[in-house]
C-alpha cells in the first residue's frame, strides 16, 4: 500500500501523459484494498478481483512506458518497487501470469535501463538508487529461486552485457538477500554456457530446419561469448564476488556458494575462444590476490568435510566441489602465470592428497598432475614429496587405470583441460604418465582402436545429457542438471547414482569435415587439427603464429618463451614480440566451437548417433549461412511440438535513448583489459591505460609495459585529461 502511495505521487508530480485506459492515480489504493482482502481468502482470485490486479498493473505498464525519459530512475524505481512487493504479497498462479505478462510488455524499457543505468552509475555514482535492486527481486517474485540464465536472457532480449551488469550489482548490494545473491551467481554460471540464449523456434516442419536453427544459435552464441566476457570486464565480476564473500565471510556455507560460482564462471569464460580472450586474461592477472584471498581458504573450507569420510568419493557434494575447483585451478594456471607462484608455494596440493581415496580417481589424479606441471612444482616446496606421492598413487592403480590416465594426458589432450610443457622439469619428474600406454604408440591402428573405445564407452554411460553439456570441458550448474537428464530420459534407474570418474569425459564429436579447409582434418577426437595448440596439444582460445609460421596457444608460447626464449619446435630464437595474432585461425575455432554447442543444443541425439556407426561425411546446408559448413546433414525431425504463437500487446513507442558503457569505442578503453576508462593515462609507446588498472598490473606483473613488454614506469605515464572529457561527453551525450 505505501509503494502505491509512492507511486501515485510521482506520477501525478511527473504530470505524465498516460494513454487512454491506463487508469487513474486516485483508483489505485481501492483496487489494490479489493485484491488484497480477497487474496487472503483465496489465493486464486476470482475473475473480478484478477481484473482489479490486472488495471493496477496496467497503471504501472503505462507510467513506466510513458515515462521515457532516461533519468527518471525514481519513477522507474517506484514502479519495480511495487510490481516486486505486489508480487511477493499474491502467490495465486493467475497473479504470477499477470505479472510475468506485464514484464513481457515492459521488456524492451527493462532492457534499455540495464545499459543506461550502469552509464548513469559510471559517471555519478549513486544517481539510481536501489533501482537495480528491484528490477532483480521482481523476477524473484515471479520464477522464485527456480530463476535461470535463460529467464534473464529472455527479458531483456538476448542483452547478455545488461544482465552481467545486473547481477554484478545484486553481488555487490549489501540490501540484496543472500538467496538472491547466490541466484544471481547462478544465473551467471549459466550465461557462460550455451544453453543460455534464448532462441526463437524456426517452424520444425521447413527443410533443412535443424541445420537453420543451429546456424541461427552459432551466430548469436558468437555475439554471446564476446559481450560475456566484455562485460565481465567492464562490470568487474572479480571484485564484485570478491565484496559479496566478504559479506558473507562469517558463514562458510553461503561463502562455499558463491566461491564456487565465482570460480565456475572464470573457469568457462577462460575456455572459450573469444576475440576478447587476451583482455580477460590480463585484466584476471590484475587480480592476484584472489588466490590467496579467495581460492585456497576455498579448498580449506571443504578439506575436513572430505577427511572426516573415509568412505568419500564422486557421490559427495564435497568430493564434486573439489573437483570442480581443481578443474578451475587448472585452466587459471595454464592461462595466468602470476597466480602460480601462490599456489605452489602453499601447502593445498600436498593437503588435497591427503583426501582418501582421491589418489585411487583417474579423473582427481588427471587434475592433480596438471595443476602441479602448470605451477611448476620443481620449484617449490613440495616438489619430493609430490612426486612420491604422485608415483606411489600412480603405482597403485590397476594397469587398464593406468593406461586412462595416460591416454587422458596424452592422446585426447585435444578434449581436456591444457597444462603448461614449458614446465620441462615438472613434466620430466611425472615423465613416468606423460607418455602413450604400451601398444598405443601414434599409429592409424591404435587410434582407430582408442576412438572405437570412446564411442563404445560413451554408448554405455550414463547421464549423457549432463555429459553433453560439458563439451570443451565446460562445468555446468550444480543445479538443475538432475532434470535436464530425467527430461533426456537417460537410462537411470530412481535413485541410481553415477559414480564413474569419466563423468567428465566429452561424447564423440560430430564429424568436422566441412571445416577442412580452414582448420585441416580432425584428429581420432573429432576435433580439426589446425585448432590445436602445437605445443600444448589442447583447443586454442588465443592463437598466435611466429616468424616460421608454427602456431601456437598465446599463453603456452608466453610461458615457453620466458623460460627458454626459443621457438618450441625448432629450437631457435624466439621472443613474443615477433609473433602475430591469428585472428583469421581464432575466428574459425570460435565458429567450430560454437557450432558444436549449437548441435549440442538443438540436436544432441546426432552426438549419440556418432556412438551408434560410422556417419558419412556430412550434406552441404540448403541455404548459405556465415557460422561454418553444416554439420548435420539429413537429421531425422525432433518432432517437438511447437507451443502457439501469442498475440502481442500493442504498446506505445519506447522513447528511452542512452547509451552504454560497453558500447564505448576502443580508444576509449584501458589498453589491458578493455574496461572503459575513468582516470585515463597515456604511457610513452602512445597507448591509454585505467590507472588504478595498470597499477595493479606493475604490482603484479613487474615494470613492464602491458603491450610492449618493454620496462615502463608509473611515472613515465601522464594523466589525459581530453581522454576523460571525450569518454564523459559520449556517455552523456545522448542522456
Amino acid at each position: 500500500a505505501e509503494a502505491l502511495v509512492r507511486l501515485a505521487a510521482v506520477a501525478n508530480g511527473r504530470a505524465l501523459a498516460l494513454p487512454e485506459g491506463a487508469g487513474k492515480a486516485e483508483d489505485l489504493q481501492a483496487r489494490w484494498q479489493a485484491v488484497a482482502a480477497a487474496a487472503l481468502v483465496d489465493p486464486e482470485l476470482d475473475p473480478a478481483n484478477l481484473e482489479q490486479l490486472k488495471a493496477i498493473f496496467n497503471f504501472v505498464e503505462a507510467v513506466i512506458i510513458s515515462c521515457g525519459a532516461p533519468d527518471s530512475f525514481d519513477v522507474y524505481e517506484v514502479c519495480f518497487e511495487t510490481i516486486t512487493k505486489i508480487g511477493f504479497t499474491l502467490r495465486g498462479h493467475s497473479c504470477k501470469e499477470a505479472l510475468l505478462r506485464l514484464l513481457e510488455d515492459v521488456h524492451e524499457v527493462y532492457d534499455v535501463l540495464l545499459s543506461c543505468v550502469e552509464t548513469y552509475e559510471w559517471v555519478q555514482p549513486g544517481a539510481t538508487g536501489l533501482l537495480r535492486l528491484w528490477m532483480l527481486q521482481v523476477l524473484f517474485a515471479v520464477f522464485g529461486n527456480s530463476l535461470t540464465g535463460l529467464s534473464l536472457m529472455e527479458l531483456t532480449d538476448n542483452d547478455v552485457s545488461g544482465a552481467v551488469s545486473l547481477i554484478s550489482f545484486i553481488l555487490r548490494c549489501e540490501q540484496a538477500p543472500f538467496d538472491m545473491q547466490a541466484a544471481a551467481g547462478r544465473c551467471l554460471v549459466q550465461l557462460t554456457t550455451a544453453d543460455s540464449v534464448f532462441l526463437s523456434k524456426i517452424d520444425a516442419g521447413s527443410e533443412d530446419w535443424q541445420n537453420q536453427q543451429i546456424a541461427k544459435l552459432t551466430g548469436m552464441l558468437n555475439r554471446h561469448v564476446n559481450g560475456l566476457i566484455k562485460g565481465l570486464i567492464q562490470f568487474d565480476i572479480v571484485d564484485a564476488f570478491g565484496r559479496c564473500i566478504c559479506q558473507h565471510q562469517m558463514s562458510h556455507s553461503r561463502t562455499d556458494v558463491i566461491v564456487k560460482h565465482f570460480l565456475t564462471t572464470i573457469h568457462n569464460s577462460l575456455l572459450y575462444c573469444s576475440e576478447n580472450q587476451k583482455k580477460l586474461r590480463q585484466h584476471l592477472a590484475t587480480q592476484s590476490t584472489i588466490v590467496q584471498d579467495i581460492m585456497i581458504p576455498y579448498v580449506h573450507n571443504i578439506l575436513p568435510a572430505l577427511y572426516d569420510n573415509p568412505a568419500c568419493g564422486p557421490t559427495l557434494l564435497e568430493w564434486q566441489n573439489l573437483k570442480s575447483t581443481l578443474q578451475t585451478f587448472v585452466v587459471v594456471t595454464f592461462n595466468i602465470n602470476v597466480f602460480r607462484p601462490h599456489l605452489r608455494d602453499a601447502d593445498m596440493l600436498p593437503k588435497v592428497c591427503e583426501v582418501p581415496n582421491l589418489m585411487a580417481n583417474v579423473s582427481m589424479l588427471e587434475l592433480l598432475i596438471k595443476l602441479a606441471i602448470n605451477v611448476d612444482f620443481s620449484k617449490g616446496p613440495f616438489c619430493d614429496m609430490l612426486v612420491a606421492t604422485l608415483q606411489a598413487a600412480f603405482d597403485r592403480l590397476s594397469a587398464e587405470n593406468q593406461a586412462r590416465l595416460k591416454r587422458r594426458l596424452v592422446s585426447e589432450q585435444s578434449t581436456r583441460l591444457p597444462f603448461a610443457r614449458s614446465s620441462v622439469k615438472a613434466v620430466e619428474l611425472l615423465g613416468f604418465c606423460l607418455v602413450s600406454p604400451d601398444g598405443e604408440e601414434a599409429t592409424a591402428e591404435a587410434a582407430a582402436s582408442r576412438q572405437a573405445r570412446k564411442k563404445h564407452n560413451w554408448s554405455k554411460s550414463k547421464k549423457k545429457a549432463r555429459r553433453r553439456k560439458r563439451l570443451f570441458a565446460l562445468q555446468a550448474t550444480g543445479k538443475g542438471e538432475e532434470e535436464v537428464d530425467e527430461a533426456e530420459g537417460d537410462d537411470e534407474a530412481p535413485g541410481e547414482e553415477d559414480e564413474s570418474d569419466d563423468d567428465d569425459d566429452m561424447p564423440p564429436l560430430i564429424p568436422a569435415d566441412g571445416w577442412e579447409s580452414s582448420l585441416g582434418a580432425a584428429d581420432e577426437a573429432g576435433v580439426p587439427s589446425k585448432a590445436l595448440c602445437q605445443l600444448s596439444g589442447a583447443v586454442m582460445r588465443d592463437p598466435v603464429a611466429t616468424p616460421e609460421g608454427h602456431v601456437f596457444e598465446r599463453a603456452a608460447l608466453e610461458d615457453w618463451t620466458t623460460e627458454h626464449g626459443s621457438n618450441p619446435l625448432t629450437g631457435e630464437a624466439l621472443a613474443m614480440e615477433s609473433v602475430v595474432d591469428r585472428q583469421d585461425i581464432q575466428a574459425y575455432i570460435q565458429g567450430y566451437q560454437m557450432q558444436m554447442l549449437s548441435a549440442a543444443e538443438i540436436a544432441p541425439e546426432t552426438f549419440d548417433a556418432q556412438a551408434a556407426a560410422e556417419p558419412s561425411a556430412p550434406a552441404p546446408p540448403s541455404a548459405k549461412v556465415d557460422t561454418g559448413p553444416s554439420l548435420l546433414g539429413d537429421l531425422p525431425s525432433l518432432s517437438k511440438p511447437e507451443s502457439p504463437t501469442q498475440k502481442k500487446k500493442e504498446k506505445s513507442k519506447i522513447r528511452i535513448e542512452s547509451r552504454s558503457v560497453v558500447e564505448c569505442p576502443e580508444d576509449m578503453r584501458c589498453a589491458i583489459d578493455g574496461k572503459v576508462m575513468t582516470n585515463p593515462i597515456k604511457s610513452p609507446f602512445g597507448h591509454h591505460f585505467e590507472k588504478k588498472t595498470l597499477e595493479r598490473w606493475f604490482q603484479n606483473c613487474g615494470s613492464v609495459c602491458p603491450i610492449t613488454q618493454k620496462p615502463l614506469r608509473l611515472d613515465e605515464c601522464e594523466l589525459d585529461s581530453e581522454m576523460k572529457k571525450r569518454i564523459v561527453r559520449f556517455l552523456k551525450g545522448q542522456a
